[in-house]
């Protein structure tokens, strides 16, 4: 055996340890299709009158863009991908309070980026979402325009808060949904020996959020199905994220404010706080998720873990961001344990083939 085979043994055994995903979509092929999703966002807005809001996104795109201009003009290095630096700054736009003022959010996604590209690390590549970073950084700097916790310690024990909010006004309540809700009832719920009140179908719908990300929730579970059926991200991470964090609220959320066992809201913690949208847009971006499949598991494990603690039952205005970025120091510690592994298991191939005698 010669020292070329000996090399491309070696070459063939650490690809099938790296994350080389031919059967994927392109990076640009996966920006457009998220892109068309979000605009369908954009669109719902516009539909609803929700201008402000179109007004904050479109700050924060601009923002984005300038960011992106500056440092190729600087750096003369082009942007990873034009159509993720649009996306950068709409998820950002879509993350702060439509009643937050333009010009600040325009500065500080400008500043953000542009920081974050010329003297850190690139925002549309690096281990950290730089999305989620921006929209943290608007929090500390405008908290007085996020909302607060509707779900409060006086409601938080009860069996079905969601319900109670939504008969509290604090959920908006439309015309369609009596008539939606009866034939759901009708047709489908019957099967199950269960029934479901007034007020869901509007949640479902749309939540009436300051938050633009907040709202559509139906249009994020489209985008969801969509982005899942052409490959473009992983189902797993989701999944399990899902499942550990409706436990988690499900059997022990209650019981902190003086509730029961296995009576938490699981509809109120995933249709607000941005829940869906947050792990469907934001969870897996580029770079922040284990390319391994027991380390996804690990991640989205863990993830789930903190969104309880940092989200609650929902109705948080800032906490599944926050889980979104300990998410990316989670990953950063599973990802040195999996480039270790991939070294180790390449030193033992090389040193098994060294043992059959070939110099």
């Amino acid at each position: 055996m010669n020292i070329n085979n000996i090399d491309s043994r070696l070459k063939v055994r650490q690809a099938a340890f790296r994350p080389f995903m031919y059967s994927k979509p392109s990076v640009s092929a996966v920006s457009l299709t998220m892109l068309v999703l979000l605009g369908l966002q954009l669109v719902m807005l516009g539909f609803t009158g929700s201008f402000s809001a179109l007004t904050v996104i479109s700050s924060a795109a601009a923002g984005s863009l300038c960011s992106a201009a500056l440092s190729y003009l600087i750096r003369k290095e082009k942007p990873y991908g034009a159509l993720l630096v649009i996306i950068q700054g709409i998820m950002i736009g879509m993350l702060v309070p439509e009643s937050y003022p333009p010009v600040p959010v325009f500065f500080i996604v400008f500043f953000s980026l542009f920081l974050s590209d010329c003297f850190f690390i690139r925002s549309e590549n690096s281990f950290l979402n730089m999305t989620a970073v921006t929209v943290i950084i608007c929090w500390f700097v405008g908290r007085i325009y996020f909302p607060d916790f509707l779900l409060t310690r006086d409601i938080a024990g009860l069996k079905n808060p969601s319900l109670y909010l939504i008969q509290d006004g604090a959920f908006p309540v439309y015309d369609f949904d009596g008539q939606v809700t009866d034939f759901l009832n009708r047709y489908i719920f019957r099967f199950f020996s269960v029934t479901v009140p007034d007020g869901y179908v509007s949640l479902l719908w749309d939540s009436g959020s300051v938050i633009p990300a907040f709202r559509f929730n139906i249009l994020t579970i489209i985008s969801s199905i969509v982005l899942f059926s052409v490959n473009a991200f992983t189902s797993v991470i989701p999944f399990v994220f899902f499942s550990v964090y409706a436990l988690l609220v499900r059997v022990f959320a209650p019981v902190f404010f003086g509730g029961n066992f296995n009576q938490g809201d699981i509809i109120l913690s995933f249709l607000s706080g941005g829940t869906l949208f947050c792990a469907i847009f934001l969870m897996q971006w580029y770079g922040t998720v284990p390319v391994t499949f027991p380390g996804k598991i690990i991640f989205a494990v863990l993830s789930g873990i903190t969104a309880f603690l940092a989200a609650g039952s929902g109705t948080s205005p800032i906490g599944m961001v926050y889980t979104v970025l300990i998410g990316n120091i989670i990953n950063m510690f599973i990802s040195i344990f999996e480039e270790y592994r991939n070294n180790v298991r390449t030193q033992r191939l090389a040193e098994r083939i060294d043992s059959d005698g070939v110099v």
